[in-house]
């Protein structure tokens, strides 16, 4: 895409700390990197690294800027993080797929993108209230899959899990989940 990681991006949000979402980290050693303090002890320990989290390949010099949701309740989600200062860029706890997993919301003019993470690998598999296959709690996730199509609801939204392979050209061509796809 002709970015430059050192130079065209100021902050990386971790959704959790499993290695498909770490692995990249050394390309940004001079980034701002904000994940959510829940999960950060338990992902370099021995239950992280047996669900997923591998701390022994991160950067030597990975030191997260750790986050509480501390900001105030947004649509059907209890709390929220500000990660900017105008506050259309924030973090919403998406728990269900790790421990402490949380999802980002950027909002635009008339749209709001939501990038789900790992809540859900697919928008098919969400909007059929399927979780995924390595869901350390599968009542949560369905949970928190909930509350992103209630989000959806409430504004028009993008939601782009992180694995699923028809985001970029939903992305593309700002396609919302429209209120009949949603269960």
């Amino acid at each position: 895409m002709g970015l430059d990681p050192s130079t065209d991006v100021t902050a990386v949000i971790l959704t959790h700390y499993h290695h498909d979402h770490t692995g990249g980290l050394h390309h940004f050693p001079h980034t701002r990197i904000i994940s959510p303090r829940e999960g950060w002890k338990e992902s370099r320990g021995w239950k992280g690294k047996m669900m997923g989290c591998l701390p022994q390949r991160w950067p030597v010099w990975f030191r997260p800027e750790l986050v509480e949701f501390d900001g105030p309740a947004v649509g059907s989600f209890p709390a929220s993080h500000s990660v900017t200062k105008d506050g259309r860029i924030f973090m919403v706890p998406a728990p269900g797929h790790y421990v402490g997993h949380t999802a980002v919301v950027a909002r635009g003019d008339g749209i709001s993108y939501f990038l789900s993470g790992d809540a859900g690998y697919t928008l098919d598999d969400m909007l059929a209230d399927r979780t995924d296959g390595v869901t350390n709690d599968p009542a949560l996730s369905l949970a928190t899959i909930r509350k992103i199509k209630e989000f959806a609801r409430m504004e028009p939204t993008i939601v782009l899990p992180a694995h699923d392979p028809d985001g970029p050209r939903r992305l593309l061509q700002n396609t919302i989940v429209s209120e009949s796809s949603i269960a």
